[in-house]
């Protein structure tokens, strides 16, 4: 889901984010992948970056250069008929001078990475660069207005992740402001057939418990979403009254109990409620989460579900990877989350582009001896578009449908309902994928 309003600072923070990352090279241990209508690949290129300076660089200013014209990659990505999105892993290697004409330099490197794409093109895919990612947005204006990015978020912040030659009116031109290049791809092929590990979702009472975290589109409106106008608010109802007419009850928390769990808590109290049926509970919470926000409240819950609930579902905003950023939640709180590496979940992060920002820095924070790559007791969903908000209550009846089936299944012996059912039911043309399901556990009965 987009934030009206996005933060500059945010976008800057993605440049430096690949180095943290690690491509894994062909022949090595590889994270499988669950897609509806789309596959992971490698993507590999020759890329050409111009940089003006009177002085000799250091390759760490033309790695930051490079990663200031990749980060652009997105945006095109998006708007294409084969839709793409990349994972942030990639390396970027041979960074080399290629030629000096006055102050600009020429500067070439080569590009491997993952990304997300959509069936269709098996071989080759283009991918637009801008030729001086600097130049692009003012090079893109038309008087006071930005026709190649989004009418909405005409801000230079904001230009990365909506620009596209593509749109109607952009006047920039192939070769003076941008070059198209046909990169390699290597399409990996999807898990066939695999399942959430339903006997392992129950907690020590035998109930499977759902944290599911609404945030607000507008933190300015009215904080009880069932009267509230706010968009999501709406799904929050829609979601709720789901529940309700599938035989749940709804009880909204006090504030003490709020403050059991939202310890230091400063700020408006969060709209909090379990909804319950049986051995299924449900944990609605309804705020602010915006990093630069009201939004302590928000990260005490936020922290509970990551450290105790079967599932984690995270409905809202992204705000370009920021808002749930694991670092700038701890140190808001003053305290680690605490992931439990022996006990088997499920998150959900239903918002914009969040296979691109939420997959390394979850899966890392599972690893152990036993588990090095994080997957054995975390499956991640993420979408790898933009994501409307009136997409989030057909998601959200899906996984609650598929748990209900779940423990049907214990007494019935009816069959258990795949990831991959789950994702052609999720998918709403965004991209939507399972990480982490290739070491699962055939299910069982749930005890």
């Amino acid at each position: 889901m987009l934030k009206k309003t996005l933060l500059v600072s945010l976008a800057a923070s993605l440049v430096g984010s690949a180095f943290a990352g690690a491509y894994i090279p062909k022949g090595k241990e590889k994270k499988l992948y669950v897609g509806s209508n789309s596959t992971e690949a490698v993507l590999e290129f020759n890329g050409v970056v111009e940089y003006e300076t009177a002085r000799n660089p250091q390759e760490r200013t033309l790695r930051n250069v490079i990663e200031a014209q990749l980060e652009h990659i997105v945006g095109p990505m998006s708007l294409v008929k084969y839709t793409a999105v990349p994972k942030g892993d990639h390396v970027v290697s041979d960074v080399k001078v290629l030629a000096k004409k006055g102050n600009t330099l020429s500067v070439g490197y080569h590009y491997k990475g993952t990304i997300v794409v959509a069936n269709g093109p098996s071989t080759t895919y283009d991918v637009y660069l801008p030729n001086n990612p600097k130049k692009i947005y003012g090079a893109a204006m038309v008087g006071n207005h930005n026709p190649c990015t989004d009418e909405h978020y005409q801000s230079e912040g904001d230009f990365w992740y909506f620009w596209s030659p593509d749109r109607p009116g952009c006047t920039l031109k192939e070769g003076k402001d941008y070059s198209v290049v046909k990169a390699k791809i290597q399409r990996f092929t999807n898990s066939k057939l695999s399942y959430p590990e339903y006997q392992n979702l129950p907690d020590e009472k035998g109930n499977i418990t759902i944290h599911v975290l609404f945030g607000m589109d507008d933190p300015t409106l009215e904080r009880n979403p069932l009267k509230s106008s706010d968009i999501n608010a709406y799904n929050y109802r829609a979601f709720r009254n789901y529940l309700i007419k599938n035989g749940y009850k709804a009880t909204q928390w006090t504030d003490s109990q709020v403050k059991s769990v939202a310890k230091t808590l400063d700020g408006d109290a969060p709209f909090v409620e379990t909804i319950q049926k049986g051995k299924l509970v449900y944990r609605f919470f309804y705020a602010p989460t915006g990093i630069d926000e009201d939004a302590l409240g928000f990260h005490w819950f936020y922290k509970d579900a990551l450290e105790n609930a079967s599932i984690m579902m995270y409905e809202g905003h992204s705000g370009l990877g920021g808002h749930l950023d694991l670092e700038s939640i701890e140190e808001n709180l003053g305290e680690p989350i605490k992931f439990n590496k022996k006990r088997y979940q499920i998150f959900f992060f239903d918002s914009c582009t969040s296979y691109r920002y939420y997959n390394s820095q979850y899966f890392e924070r599972k690893v152990s001896a036993q588990d090095p790559k994080g997957t054995k007791k975390l499956d991640i969903f993420t979408n790898g578009l933009a994501t409307a908000f009136d997409a989030m209550p057909n998601s959200s009846a899906a996984l609650a449908s598929a748990l209900e089936k779940a423990l049907e299944y214990a007494q019935t012996g009816n069959g258990f309902v795949s990831y991959q059912t789950l994702a052609k039911q999720i998918d709403s043309d965004n991209l939507f994928g399972i990480n982490g399901d290739e070491d699962n556990v055939a299910p069982e009965k749930i005890k």
